[in-house]
């Protein structure tokens, strides 16, 4: 039998029973450590009641407990108070920061002011069954209370559910042919009639069919693109529907009381968690990125001896140009230009000389891993075999090879050539000593911060591939190559046939151009954004320091002033660089790709394990070109992500 507590003694005899400070009374007991086999807080409630029924409090507190707003706490705990991810995220940070003053008695502002944990959800579901039947007497609430829930949620549901983006989802049919017209009044009559057989059978069909709709908006998102505003409408659809069901079953006497108020424990833990809510909306979107930027690191990967060599040409032809970009990344920067304006040109060099790799079929090396990290998690997800799996690894790195030397091989002897010319024109070298001075220090692997810089660009290759992988879904969930194809402004500017193929165009085009124009940004006003807060930050992007390397070793030479042992050493430090962005911007498109589809970490941990055993058993299959009988397959021989 529960020991008297003074101070439970105390809070009843002072004005009667105060819901709030008796449940504050009661979690702060352990729901864990145990007295006479049962846990301190069980105990504890089981006083409570005693304690209720001795003073003759049941009655007093049970009215506190059905207060209206009993109403509120039903409909709404667990459930976000916005309709839109980013003014719920908005709200949440507000509540966080800033204290709120509700109503006198609201008791879904109670639940929330208690700042429960899912261990208290967990302790809920866990009690006694004598103890779930003595204080679920006390604590349901009348039927009408369930009803006024259901009838208030229904009608949010409805709202929702009839909004325009989502209504526009399924072209098949009229906007009238919505199930979400018919839920409020289907929810009132099984509400008010709970033994109707009828009613109950027609707000089951509803039900029914309001999922069905919810599940092909689903489907169509995934044929087209990811909305996380439209995600996170979906699911919360999904939830109201749930919890109108379950309002109504109590409201016809069918629910699980304790199953219940643990649901509802844990929704108000979860009520203020940002985590919480862009979880599943979040990792949606993340995952159609990741899709598209699959699709794109498809044609990164050399299947074969013949598209091996071909990614080697392709590299040449990036690395020529990436010659000029240098040259004119040296030539802006002596430019007497104010700082926005010189990162402006920068960035537009970069971005320009990348689209223009895209359009002529060039390649760039470090571009490639974050792309092909998320055709390999598609493979992993597949399940096609460990042993095909570690070959498509092998290609990844092999392709990586080759695109890295047909960039670094194509790229110094341009710039050693431009800078020939250069020399043969002036006299003199197309750098200052001061500069070339700087630029060979900068790639020395030892000296200042050239691997970590490396590493940082990795960094930013990878923010620039989730930045293509959202363009690709922006692009497809609103239907832009359709859209510029049948667009009458443009029809009536370029013609049907041009239209036609601008939307062709950019439906090859979008997620490439946004990546790199996102990726020469990110390599001018990242660092320019370290300097204005103090900090010293470059980038070393492999392609970029190789042409850099040969422009400054070649301005010295004209010079007389080149230092060859640091040349040596900058060789070596390109070798590096490479390895870094490869690396880096691999690991962490990958691990972004495996999260997004919900791989399990002891199966990756085993994947990599094998792929180092392979590497050390071969390490030529991962470095060397394939034999000419070797051949992966492609994805989409098959049936997979066709």
């Amino acid at each position: 039998m529960p020991l008297p507590d003074p101070r439970l003694d105390e809070l009843l005899a002072s004005e009667g029973p105060k819901l709030e400070s008796l449940l504050r009374w009661l979690l702060e007991a352990s729901p864990l450590e145990s007295v006479d086999g049962e846990a301190r807080r069980t105990s504890r409630l089981r006083r409570l009641h005693e304690a209720l029924v001795e003073r003759g409090l049941l009655g007093p507190l049970a009215e506190e407990w059905n207060h209206a707003s009993a109403i509120r706490l039903l409909a709404e705990t667990g459930l976000p108070d916005r309709t839109s991810l980013l003014g719920e995220g908005f709200l949440r940070v507000v509540d966080r920061l800033i204290p709120r003053l509700d109503s006198e008695g609201d008791l879904y502002a109670l639940l929330d002011r208690l700042e429960l944990r899912a261990s208290d959800a967990e302790w809920i579901e866990g009690l006694p069954p004598d103890l779930k039947a003595t204080w679920g007497q006390v604590i349901s609430p009348p039927r009408d209370i369930w009803v006024h829930a259901a009838r208030l949620l229904s009608h949010r549901a409805s709202a929702v559910g009839l909004s325009r983006d989502l209504l526009n989802l399924d072209g098949t049919s009229t906007d009238a042919d919505s199930p979400f017209f018919d839920l409020a009044h289907a929810a009132r009559a099984c509400g008010e009639a709970p033994a109707d057989a009828p009613a109950r059978e027609a707000w089951e069909r509803c039900r029914t069919d309001c999922l069905l709709a919810l599940s092909q908006a689903h489907g169509h998102l995934d044929d087209r693109g990811v909305s996380t505003d439209l995600v996170f409408r979906l699911e919360l659809l999904e939830a109201q529907l749930k919890r109108i069901d379950q309002l109504l079953a109590f409201a016809g006497g069918r629910g699980d009381g304790s199953a219940f108020a643990a649901e509802l424990a844990l929704g108000s833990a979860d009520q203020h968690s940002l985590r919480a809510l862009v979880n599943t909306s979040v990792k949606r979107l993340a995952r159609k990125m990741v899709e598209h930027t699959g699709d794109t690191g498809e044609h990164y990967i050399a299947r074969n001896l013949k598209e091996w060599k071909a990614m080697g040409w392709a590299a040449a032809g990036g690395g020529l140009l990436t010659a000029g970009t240098a040259l004119l990344k040296y030539g802006g920067s002596a430019l007497p230009l104010a700082p926005l304006l010189m990162g402006l040109f920068l960035s537009l060099n970069y971005a320009v000389s990348f689209c223009l790799m895209q359009l002529l079929g060039f390649s760039l090396a470090s571009k490639q891993p974050a792309m092909t990290a998320s055709a390999l998690a598609r493979a992993l997800e597949n399940g096609n075999g460990q042993e095909r799996e570690i070959e498509l690894v092998a290609a990844i790195t092999r392709t990586q090879v080759i695109a890295t030397i047909g960039n670094v091989c194509a790229a110094m002897p341009a710039a050693l050539a431009i800078s020939g010319l250069w020399i043969w024109r002036t006299g003199h070298g197309a750098l200052s000593q001061e500069t070339a001075l700087h630029s060979l220090h900068g790639t020395h692997p030892l000296h200042a911060w050239t691997l970590v810089f490396a590493a940082v660009t990795g960094v930013l290759l990878w923010i620039s591939s989730l930045a293509a992988g959202w363009a690709a879904n922006w692009s497809a969930y609103r239907r832009l190559p359709e859209a510029l194809a049948r667009s009458r402004r443009i029809q009536a500017l370029l013609g049907r046939q041009r239209s036609a193929w601008l939307g062709r165009f950019m439906h090859r085009n979008i997620s490439g151009f946004v990546g790199y124009a996102a990726l020469g940004a990110l390599l001018v006003f990242v660092p320019m954004a370290f300097a204005f807060a103090g900090l010293h930050l470059e980038v070393r992007h492999v392609t970029l320091q190789s042409a850099s390397l040969a422009l400054a070793a070649a301005s010295l030479w004209a010079q007389g002033a080149l230092p060859w042992s640091e040349a040596l050493w900058g060789l070596l430090g390109i070798t590096l660089i490479g390895a870094l962005n490869f690396t880096v911007s691999f690991a962490l498109a990958l691990w972004t790709a495996l999260r997004a589809r919900a791989f399990n970490g002891p199966a990756r941990r085993h994947l990599w394990w094998n792929i180092l055993k392979a590497f050390n058993r071969q390490p030529g299959r991962f470095l060397l070109p394939p034999s000419k009988g070797d051949a992966l397959d492609s994805p989409h021989s098959g049936d997979a992500h066709a």
